[in-house]
């Protein structure tokens, strides 16, 4: 009963903790809240699955924090994979969580040198994200901008040609 309150609250806990630089405090939390949530959405999925990708996005910055960076792709990749069934099942309440699973993706993607599959997340969250400001573009102005420069940088950064060792 008591569970997915203690994991939503270790969940935020983590980003407290990584607010003020307790980052390794902030990954355990944030591993502890991911565990939780598993083990919930196994048992019902409908009710704990977008709980289980939020605290997976989260997770995945905590371990870029400390530099485990494949692990963490592995998180965010999860966290995708939830929420493209998600957006798929219902496509008004999820498709802006996937949007932002996707930047989250494309940036832990470029940090490991996957550039061209990085893009490809970057334009796809851009895409949802433009339909989605053509519906309600006060609603995405923001998130649809951040996504942009994302997309833009990987961009420029594919067409600038390799630098001499």
């Amino acid at each position: 009963v008591y569970e997915p309150a203690l994991a939503s609250s270790l969940n935020n806990l983590s980003l407290r903790l990584a607010d003020v630089g307790r980052i390794e405090e902030g990954l355990t939390a944030i591993e502890d809240a991911v565990t939780i949530y598993r083990r919930l959405a196994a048992a019902n999925p409908a009710a704990y699955e977008p709980a289980l990708a939020s605290s997976l996005n989260n997770l995945s910055g905590r371990l870029a924090d400390v530099g485990r960076r494949e692990e963490g792709l592995t998180a965010i990749e999860d966290a995708v994979t939830i929420r493209r069934r998600l957006a798929a099942a219902n496509p008004a309440a999820y498709t802006p969580n996937l949007a932002e699973a996707l930047e989250t993706y494309a940036q832990v993607l470029a940090e490991v040198g996957r550039r061209a599959e990085a893009l490809a997340a970057a334009e796809e969250a851009v895409t949802l994200l433009e339909a989605l400001a053509d519906v309600l573009p006060e609603g995405f102005a923001e998130q649809l901008a951040r996504a942009t420069r994302r997309r833009d940088g990987l961009l420029a950064d594919s067409r600038e040609p390799p630098q001499p060792s």
